[in-house]
């Protein structure tokens, strides 16, 4: 499914941002001049029961090409989408590249999401195939799987990996086991440019906290990869190590298309503490870490300094990113939300750069390069106001590496929120900005959301949802800062007279509500009332003042 439109693929070829190499292809070029030496590999103790990969590239080339021809002969076809509810693992990237290399569109789904959270990005994404892990982290999440595709007619296959799967699932570990078998992937007939086409989908949330579905091309993965390549001065054939959801735009952009490029190794592992973060980087020998913002300043402490980090952060908090010492290189991988991934390198005393107005070319202090995007602010008049500002408005961004066309929605009408891009090609991000000294200052949504663990949540669906509980007659929620984790959730309530609600009482009564994972409180406090603006706003720093009182 190509959904650039023809004038602006024809812009960025003739840049040079875009080169028209799908992923696949570009994994073949490897593996032809590194045939023997390790593509992908598991590092420390794996989440799923019973599995762990060390792959050459001409295993992974063996595993990608059997999946893909596994994949075509069970009937799945191009621009199908394909969820991946995986933790970072090697099964995972060969199954990501093997359902690229079949011509479908892979899809993340969060490990932690709820039941209902995988259907309703069933439903927006038009997902017709999962494949999961008989358990992650103990969880039966094969079992949860194969529960949802029992619920939601869409879902064709389940397939999973690792050991002790339930009934019910396909095996891909028994598919690959004769994968010669398998014979050759077929060749996919579609119109256009291979690369052109539709490959990964991103997921954010809107401001009313509807699922948003972003579609991302073969050509803006690989102008990501480059675009992370320059601008972090990676070379060579160093291991990256990845942290991040096996299918997240993080993983595929920043790990997967960067090492493709420069002839890495990436090496994947599954973080649930520092000390086995530090271990997992000393066993890799990475040079390079790909892990979320918030875990950054921790691990500089405890690995060596020549050792360069990639973090992945929203860019959306109110505070800047803590520094991190200058002899590390470090750049961020900025993804406001979900909506786009832009590489941006540090300063030298370890400060996040914010981004410029207009147009920034790939690579460090390049004045010839393409461009890889660019930003513009779209004042914003208030009604009954004629004077707009210009140093304040609304982001817009456009360029090779950001999204510039919404998915479609679903044949069966019930969709999450709509991509917004204008006619001349600019993706509306719904933040408000300000120019300081021609860089940009976000300032927030331009309507209210909050974050909670780098999640960007809308407080007032939270607030509606915490007055239906049956002993509460008010009700809104507040960030807890939470230090490098994020921010986590508390509610302040006021009780129906002779009620005491307790949070245990909330967490019980929001399983039944089948609330997702980050609408789960960590505090709840009891308060007379709920404190309000003139016009209505709940205070909210208030609410977490009283809670920390």
């Amino acid at each position: 499914m190509i959904l650039t439109s023809e004038e602006r693929a024809k812009q960025h070829v003739a840049s040079g941002a875009w080169n028209h190499v799908t992923l696949y292809q570009m994994f073949k070029r490897t593996v032809a001049s590194r045939r023997n030496e390790i593509a992908f590999e598991d590092i420390g103790p794996s989440a799923i029961p019973g599995l762990s990969s060390r792959l050459t590239f001409t295993d992974a080339e063996r595993r990608v090409d059997g999946l893909a021809a596994f994949f075509a002969g069970i009937g799945l076809k191009a621009d199908m989408v394909i969820g991946i509810h995986l933790p970072p693992c090697v099964d995972a990237s060969v199954i990501v590249l093997a359902a690229m290399r079949a011509g479908l569109v892979v899809c993340p789904l969060p490990v932690y999401w709820s039941k209902a959270e995988i259907e309703a990005a069933v439903e927006a994404a038009s997902i017709k195939a999962i494949v999961t892990a008989s358990e992650i982290e103990d969880d039966p999440s094969g079992e949860m799987v194969r529960d949802v595709a029992a619920e939601t007619f869409a879902i064709r296959f389940v397939f999973a990996v690792g050991a002790g799967l339930p009934d019910g699932l396909i095996d891909l570990a028994e598919v690959l086991a004769d994968v010669e078998a398998l014979g050759p992937p077929p060749e996919i007939q579609r119109r256009g440019q291979a690369a052109e086409h539709v490959a990964l989908l991103s997921m954010a949330k809107s401001a009313d906290d509807k699922l948003l579905i972003v579609p991302y091309s073969h050509n803006q993965l690989m102008a990501i990869g480059v675009g992370h390549l320059l601008e972090g001065g990676i070379a060579g054939s160093d291991t990256l190590l990845s942290t991040m959801h096996p299918a997240s735009l993080a993983s595929v952009g920043g790990a997967l298309a960067t090492a493709l490029l420069s002839g890495s190794t990436v090496a994947f592992h599954h973080g649930t503490s520092l000390a086995g973060l530090v271990e997992a980087v000393e066993v890799s020998a990475a040079k390079r870490v790909i892990l979320p913002e918030a875990m950054g300043p921790a691990l500089s402490e405890y690995v060596a300094d020549d050792i360069a980090f990639s973090l992945v952060g929203t860019g959306l908090g109110f505070t800047r990113p803590e520094a991190i010492r200058p002899e590390r290189a470090t750049l961020d991988l900025i993804t406001l939300g979900g909506l786009c991934l832009i590489p941006r390198a540090r300063d030298a005393d370890g400060e996040a750069v914010q981004l410029f107005v207009g147009p920034t070319r790939m690579g460090r202090n390049n004045d010839a390069g393409p461009v890889i995007y660019e930003t513009r602010v779209k004042p914003r008049i208030k009604a009954g106001d004629r004077r707009a500002t210009l140093t304040q408005g609304e982001l817009h961004l456009t360029g090779a590496i950001i999204p510039d066309a919404p998915w479609p929605e679903p044949h069966s009408g019930k969709s999450g929120a709509m991509l917004a891009v204008t006619s001349d090609g600019y993706l509306r991000t719904g933040l408000q900005v300000e120019v300081h000294d021609e860089r940009l200052v976000i300032l927030g949504s331009l309507t209210e959301t909050i974050q909670v663990a780098g999640t960007t949540v809308s407080p007032a669906r939270l607030d509606e949802l915490f007055k239906r509980h049956p002993q509460v007659q008010d009700a809104a929620v507040f960030p807890i800062e939470a230090g490098p984790v994020g921010n986590r959730l508390g509610v302040a309530v006021v009780p129906k007279p002779g009620e005491y609600p307790k949070l245990l009482d909330i967490l019980i009564w929001l399983d039944g509500e089948k609330a997702g994972a980050l609408d789960r409180p960590v505090s709840v406090i009891a308060v007379p009332e709920i404190p309000r603006a003139a016009d209505g706003a709940v205070l909210r720093q208030a609410l977490f003042m009283q809670a920390v009182a």
